[in-house]
């Protein structure tokens, strides 16, 4: 009995499953239900991320960096563009996506509410492109469907949605997938070449690369569509990818450049052996599979691992086996379809440059590199789906209300889970809180936070906490110390300071906040021959830095090297012409040199920027009392004292002036003010004017 069973089942599930023709089937007529199922995809996925629309920035997480603190992005003028289109910044080269940071901030400023829409806009978008590409791929809207919605409501792609740094993904990912679409017309619509649309699909692919250097990898994307679409193996087949390839290669060595600039390719050398790092690669592709199908405990970062016993933990060690078995499985489906194949290979291509096999950043896997792989793998679900459907004759297909129900199910679970995790993403305390929670012991995460409660929320109480703890769970953090060092700098703390920014250069000797804040503090306690050397140093790594220049002048000016003090305050303003700080001390430094003529001329030039600063008022009045200008002078003088009368030199120096003219009323008036100041008087000059007082 169970042999014939056994015989029977044989029967039912050894047919071959269905295979497409995918040169002569044509596209599926489109009729009212295949756009119903497109609008459930759009709908869906726009109702889930609606609440996004009202989460802040991640301050502490990039969209400070890339939008808040980046004066390129607040002023749309050729200087700015120039600056975004040619210059690598924080490591990264995606021009496209700073110049919509830079026309949004136009429009709203620092309302996140736009940004947050226009990410949303453009994943709805690519949504659509998804359905679109799906359906010509499979010839099936249903499989098309499946694919949509979960590239649109899955959680592991809340990242790439809710974050605004992440423009880049949703923005490149718009252009990667409209350059597919018109690489597709343009060797199979009406089966005639079009060239215009092979060159519509290379300026696209360069539009996605503007956006985000991930895109690299389209060429070899085209030549998988050419094999999903049987395209006869010709020279001409790889001669029409030549312009892709140049272009990925031009980006690819930007990037690489780039990343190694900021120090963000990660020499994990010394950490994790050769074999190590097999099996951290192994785990990441594990974790991706796995999150596809259940994506809990999800997290702004995955540090790498913290070795035990000089082990990994033991899932890394499980991984290949993962790994093997996912290679096993697909040798078994191989030939169920060159749609399983391109999916898979989709995965692995679009996936391969961030498995940490060139270690990029400290994490060993990111939710966000998943947005574009993800498709691959969806549309298998899909194409699986349809093969248990379909077919009366496969054994699966009395379960196809169960299948129908479990895809549902799974579907209602990531929209809870996305709905989820958009809360988590509302701002960079939410978030980091998140992350701790998760990994309780990772330094980094204190950093960030704390930097949020100084630099946004001005809590240093907390902030201090924070930096304290980065520092206790990891000692050698140099970040940690640099922003410990600028709170205690900023709270009156120059000493403290000075020892978190040196712990911060003994543990990383290019920290750029390190070099400046202890050049700052050196010249803030009035050490200014130490101060210069790291001002040196700081400005060979960042030579762009106009108020640098400027206070390296300073500290020069105020070590009596009044020459090289105007040489670099010059540079300053070839950068900032409009500084007035660096006239006022390029003012002082002519002044110390007795240059009084030019001292003027540039206190005239700092007044006319800014004339609400007291200081420039009397630096100008000590110049012209130099030149013998004594009621020009006086006049500096007043109008420094009506807007600070809190400074007794100024009172002092009016009634050296008043003296000179004679006005002994008015000069004793003031020294005796200074005196009531408690500011240290000289006794002859009291003394000979009290005299001259009597006189009168």
């Amino acid at each position: 009995m169970a042999k014939n069973y056994n015989k029977q089942f044989a029967k039912k599930v050894s047919k071959p499953a269905p295979k497409v023709d995918f040169k002569n089937t044509p596209i599926q007529k489109k009729d009212e239900k295949q756009l119903w199922l497109l609008l459930t995809a759009l709908v869906a996925t726009a109702i889930v991320y609606f609440p996004a629309l009202f989460n802040n920035f991640t301050l502490n997480w990039d969209d400070g960096g890339y939008i808040n603190e980046y004066a390129a992005v607040h002023s749309i003028n050729a200087k700015n563009l120039h600056e975004i289109f040619t210059a690598f910044y924080k490591g990264n080269y995606h021009p496209l996506t700073t110049f919509f940071y830079a026309v949004e901030w136009s429009l709203v400023g620092e309302s996140p509410f736009l940004f947050h829409l226009n990410n949303i806009i453009l994943h709805l978008i690519n949504v659509f492109l998804v359905f679109k590409l799906i359906e010509i791929f499979s010839k099936r809207y249903e499989i098309a469907f499946v694919t949509a919605i979960l590239f649109g409501i899955h959680p592991m792609h809340v990242e790439s949605v809710a974050w605004i740094s992440e423009r880049k993904d949703v923005l490149y990912t718009f252009f990667f997938l409209s350059s597919m679409l018109c690489y597709y017309y343009y060797f199979y619509k009406n089966k005639v070449r079009d060239v215009k649309f092979i060159v519509f699909a290379w300026i696209l692919f360069g539009l996605s690369l503007l956006s985000k250097s991930a895109a690299t990898v389209l060429p070899i994307v085209l030549l998988l569509m050419d094999y999903l679409f049987k395209r006869k193996i010709t020279l001409g087949l790889f001669l029409e990818k030549l312009p892709f390839f140049a272009l990925s290669f031009i980006f690819g060595i930007m990037a690489i450049h780039s990343q190694k600039e900021v120090g963000a390719l990660q020499d994990v050398d010394p950490l994790f052996t050769f074999f190590e790092r097999l099996f951290i690669v192994s785990y990441s592709i594990m974790i991706y599979i796995v999150k596809l199908f259940v994506p809990i405990n999800l997290a702004a970062m995955y540090p790498y691992p913290q070795k035990v016993a000089n082990a990994l933990p033991w899932e890394f060690y499980a991984a290949p086996i993962f790994v093997l078995a996912l290679g096993v499985f697909w040798f078994l489906v191989r030939k169920m379809g060159r749609i399983v194949n391109f999916g898979i290979m989709f995965f692995i291509v679009t996936i391969a440059l961030v498995l940490q096999i060139l270690p990029v950043g400290g994490a060993i896997l990111s939710e966000r590199y998943t947005y574009v792989p993800y498709i691959g793998l969806f549309m298998i679900i899909g194409y699986f789906y349809t093969l248990a459907a379909d077919n009366k004759d496969n054994y699966l297909y009395k379960f196809k209300k169960l299948l129908i129900a479990v895809f549902v199910g799974f579907v209602l679970f990531f929209t809870y889970g996305t709905f989820d995790r958009i809360k988590v993403w509302k701002d960079g305390e939410t978030l980091f809180t998140d992350l701790i929670e998760k990994y309780p012991t990772l330094s980094f995460a204190y950093n960030n936070r704390g930097y949020l409660f100084y630099r946004y929320k001005k809590d240093y109480n907390r902030a201090l906490l924070d930096y304290n703890k980065s520092i206790e769970l990891d000692p050698g953090f140099h970040r940690a110390y640099s922003n410990r060092g600028v709170l205690y700098y900023n709270t009156g703390k120059p000493e403290l300071a000075l020892a978190d920014f040196s712990s911060a250069l003994k543990y990383n000797a290019v920290n750029t906040d390190a070099l400046i804040g202890r050049a700052n503090t050196y010249s803030t306690l009035k050490k200014f021959a130490e101060s210069i050397p790291d001002y040196d140093k700081y400005l060979t790594l960042m030579p762009e830095d106009s108020k640098a220049w400027m206070w390296l002048g300073t500290a020069k000016t105020n070590v009596g090297k009044y020459d090289e003090a105007i040489s670099v305050i010059n540079k300053s303003l070839t950068m900032n012409p409009k500084d007035s700080e660096s006239y006022y001390w390029l003012g002082i430094a002519y002044s110390k040199k007795n240059d009084n003529q030019n001292a003027i001329v540039n206190f005239n030039k700092a007044i006319e920027l800014n004339p609400e600063k007291a200081e420039y008022y009397s630096w100008r009045g000590l110049t012209n009392y130099a030149l013998k200008k004594y009621e020009e002078g006086v006049a500096d003088y007043s109008k420094a004292i009506s807007m600070n009368p809190n400074d007794p030199a100024v009172f002092v120096n009016r009634s050296i002036a008043y003296n000179e003219m004679k006005m002994y009323k008015e000069a004793w008036a003031d020294i005796n003010t200074a005196g009531k100041m408690k500011f240290p008087l000289d006794k002859n000059f009291f003394m000979k004017l009290q005299a001259k007082v009597g006189e009168r």
